[in-house]
């Protein structure tokens, strides 16, 4: 409607000016129309209108969420060489955009330059410092930007005390995570959801189980209802205990959350228990996925991933599978099967658990059998990737990859290691097909 209005205005003479443009391309970029705000500044400098601050920042910030980076720099040095100065914001736009980027030391350079410049950050520059510094593993220097912060008169937030938490837990110093919380509460800062899950985490690791629950209990007295993130949280860490008196402990922790996914858990044991079909199960599984469907992707691929974990190790195999195939259609893990070329297939299982990556690996390889079955056209390759070969940034062996190559030499596979990344297994040919065609697919996951 905004462009329409833009259209016609032209055509009763009405000129726009550097205001209508500097709108249209606001407009467009925080609706995610990048595109259109870049025809739009390209428009307005064709009709001999110079951009502003205000439209420098607006640009930087366009093509800097279409993964331009370089664009964006470039676009800085243009605005300061046409005497254009950027204002705090349009800095805190460029080091949140090579932030979130993974580009540290850039954020940290343009920061540093921001201050060169004479400018005082603000709380959202401390914010993105604070991050910046904690994921390149300067902890302490992350403390110390907070004594900065609050020298300089920026009271800190739930999410920058969440921060902290989070990343003194994630280390294994739960201690320190109690010490920010505590101070959290005592400046009269409420906690948030994610700042209990932190600290939660930090409690699992530790197998400091009563101060979890109490936590959680602390959570209901802040009126606070625990989200998808500490269910997830829960469930993986029991699929993962292996003493009985953990469990039990991890179970009752789970219970007292009264979350709606573990009302689904509880009702697929009791559909498993009566011996219903899967037709009954494939409902409960489809009425799951439609109460997260608002959920965030990543969310929702972590709480799947966690459910296939807990019902592979728990024997019920079948129901991991009708839940991981539910998934797949729901393209809740949409790049975990891609077509390469119009015989090559790629399944990727890389940041999956054990048990979803198997459960993964068999219901793709029967889909693809039967593809093959129905069309007659065969394969020429399929990849496994299981996501520690040479692009790997992890250093060590994986469970999933042991699993994986276990699960393929019991069924006797044609896929092997390529010698040029470890993290992959090919199979290619002949060989491949006549082995799909001879295998049971359908059993694969029912191995390990």
């Amino acid at each position: 409607e905004a462009l329409q209005i833009f259209h016609g205005m032209k055509s009763f003479g009405c000129v726009p000016d550097k205001v209508t443009y500097c709108t249209l391309i606001d407009l467009h970029a925080k609706s995610g129309s990048l595109d259109v705000a870049m025809n739009m500044y390209n428009q307005m400098q064709e009709a001999g209108l110079q951009p502003d601050t205000f439209t420098y920042s607006v640009i930087i910030n366009c093509l800097g969420k279409a993964g331009d980076l370089s664009s964006a720099q470039k676009v800085l040095n243009e605005m300061i060489g046409k005497g254009c100065t950027p204002t705090l914001v349009t800095y805190n736009i460029l080091i949140d955009l090579h932030a979130k980027s993974g580009k540290h030391k850039m954020a940290l350079k343009l920061y540093d330059d921001m201050l060169g410049m004479g400018y005082h950050p603000d709380r959202v520059t401390y914010s993105i410092i604070m991050e910046v510094l904690r994921h390149s593993g300067h902890l302490h220097e992350v403390e110390y930007v907070f004594s900065q912060m609050e020298e300089a008169g920026w009271a800190p937030d739930a999410t920058v005390y969440g921060l902290l938490v989070d990343m003194w837990g994630k280390v294994g110093n739960s201690m320190k995570a109690c010490g920010w919380y505590n101070k959290m509460l005592n400046s009269g800062v409420k906690p948030n959801v994610p700042t209990f899950n932190s600290l939660l985490g930090a409690f699992l690791r530790e197998k400091t189980y009563d101060a979890g629950m109490q936590l959680i209990a602390d959570m209901a007295n802040q009126g606070l209802a625990p989200s998808l993130q500490t269910y997830t949280l829960l469930l993986s860490c029991y699929t993962m205990s292996e003493r009985k008196d953990d469990s039990d402990k991890i179970w009752s922790m789970i219970a007292s959350v009264r979350h709606p996914a573990h009302a689904f858990l509880c009702t697929l044991h009791q559909r498993v228990r009566a011996r219903e079909g899967e037709v009954n199960i494939r409902e409960c599984t489809l009425l799951f996925f439609e109460m997260i469907s608002n959920e965030n992707q990543e969310s929702k691929r972590s709480v799947v991933d966690a459910i296939i974990s807990y019902l592979h190790k728990a024997q019920m195999r079948n129901e991991a599978a009708i839940v991981w195939e539910i998934a797949a259609e729901k393209r809740v893990y949409p790049t975990a099967v891609t077509r390469k070329a119009a015989k090559y297939w790629a399944i990727n299982l890389h940041c999956m658990s054990m048990g979803t990556a198997i459960v993964a690996l068999s219901r793709t390889l029967a889909s693809l059998k039967q593809r093959m079955l129905d069309t007659g056209v065969t394969p020429d390759r399929i990849d496994i990737i299981t996501g520690w070969g040479r692009r790997s940034r992890v250093v060590g062996s994986s469970l999933v990859k042991q699993a994986v190559e276990d699960t393929l030499n019991a069924l006797s596979s044609p896929f092997h290691v390529e010698n040029s990344n470890m993290g992959c297994f090919v199979g290619i040919g002949q060989a491949l097909v006549d082995w799909l065609y001879e295998s049971d697919m359908d059993k694969v996951h029912m191995l390990t």
